[in-house]
């Protein structure tokens, strides 16, 4: 089985959406950050085969970032887990896989950094401290020998295309 990782795409500056006053999980997405998402995903698609479920971070660049994975996989809805936020353990994240993607083949989930670093390399070492930058429409695939034993069994990387790479 397989999980994909995608890293947000490029959204609004943090310090200028915080002069508006709104939370920060409601940043949106900026038009470069969808086109280059989309650039990303052109590029990326083909080489992904079937989806069986999308999950995202509940942040609205995420959320947004699902939306447009979604485009390519249309008959898939977009779950949300909590365990994809910035800061979340990556143990959070694999109970949740555990517990609602036992059944599936190739999930993508979509979050943030530092949260999808360092559950990357925590797939691919098993311990909890970061060696790879995931960055903004990058996306990783790593592949499991199953959701169950992931805390145990390091995954193994397939492939990981940062932007920069299909510009």
């Amino acid at each position: 089985m397989n999980l994909i990782l995608v890293r947000h795409a490029i959204a609004e500056d943090r310090e200028d959406f915080a002069k508006k006053n709104l939370e920060d999980s409601l940043r949106p997405l900026t038009s470069k950050g969808r086109k280059k998402m989309i650039k990303v995903l052109d590029w990326a698609s083909p080489h992904l085969g079937d989806v069986d479920m999308i999950v995202s971070s509940p942040y609205l660049r995420a959320l947004q970032t699902a939306e447009i994975v979604q485009s390519y996989w249309t008959k898939i809805k977009v779950d949300e887990a909590a365990e994809l936020v910035p800061h979340s353990p990556p143990i959070a994240f694999i109970k949740w896989l555990q517990a609602h993607a036992a059944d599936k083949k190739n999930v993508v989930a979509v979050g943030h950094d530092p949260h999808l670093s360092l559950f990357l390399s925590y797939l691919l070492s098993n311990k909890n401290e970061s060696f790879i930058e995931l960055k903004k429409s990058g996306i990783a695939v790593v592949e499991l020998s199953s959701f169950d034993q992931m805390e145990t069994t390091p995954a193994q990387l397939l492939w990981l295309v940062q932007p920069k790479l299909i510009e």
